[in-house]
């Protein structure tokens, strides 16, 4: 069975997957508490496998190869969880909003996760960790991996390397400029290397289809 955790537990379903990578913070700093409310994390058999992100009491986004196995084709990272409770809203748990608007390059970004702190060996760190990240030109993604690029995707990270998502941060939020922008999805491996951002799923690209899913699966 799979869980979403806050401070609390809950059991949650799942539905609406997408057509569909290995999940994948280094280089950031502790979160300052009760400062993303809308975090979650996707348990499994106890250990925490991804993130996620509240954007309706009842609904958590998160990266579909997160619950599917990856396919090759990894345009459409996204799955939402429907909750089989609704999230009990408070100060320190609150809904994230879908964008309003699409992203602009050169926007300063921020992802959060309970993924790997370091880039070549795997720790967990005791606290949720969020890093900033600057949102970059697909192209360069491009440039920087064989594997297929996308318009369903956002490139952002540090160019010179040192900061990026990791191993467990996968489905977790990229916020930019204030507004959700995108999910975790995949990077390089090692993380945080130079020339190698990450790539998000562009969560303005499926803007109609999210509604959709949350209206017929009230």
């Amino acid at each position: 069975m799979w869980f979403l955790v806050f401070s609390l537990t809950l059991s949650l379903g799942w539905t609406g997957a997408a057509p569909l990578i290995q999940p994948r913070v280094v280089g950031g700093w502790e979160c300052e508490q009760h400062s993303q409310p809308w975090q979650a994390a996707v348990i499994h058999r106890g250990i925490a496998q991804c993130g996620g992100v509240l954007v309706d009491p009842k609904w958590v986004l998160t990266a579909a190869h997160c619950i599917n196995e990856p396919e090759d084709d990894s345009s459409h990272d996204i799955m939402l969880l429907h909750l089989s409770d609704p999230a009990n809203i408070t100060d320190a748990v609150k809904v994230l909003d879908l964008p309003t608007q699409e992203p602009e390059l050169g926007s300063t970004c921020y992802a959060s996760g309970w993924g790997s702190i370091r880039a070549k060996k795997f720790l967990r760190p005791k606290t949720l960790q969020c890093v900033d990240l600057k949102l970059l030109s697909n192209d360069k993604c491009k440039r920087a991996y064989s594997e297929k690029v996308t318009e369903f995707m956002l490139c952002a990270g540090q160019w010179n390397g040192k900061k990026d998502t990791c191993t467990g941060d996968s489905g977790g939020p990229l916020i930019c400029n204030g507004m959700l922008q995108g999910l975790t999805s995949w990077g390089s491996q090692p993380c945080a290397k130079p020339r190698k951002p990450a790539l998000y799923t562009k969560l303005w690209a499926y803007q109609e289809w999210i509604k959709d899913i949350m209206a017929a699966n009230p």
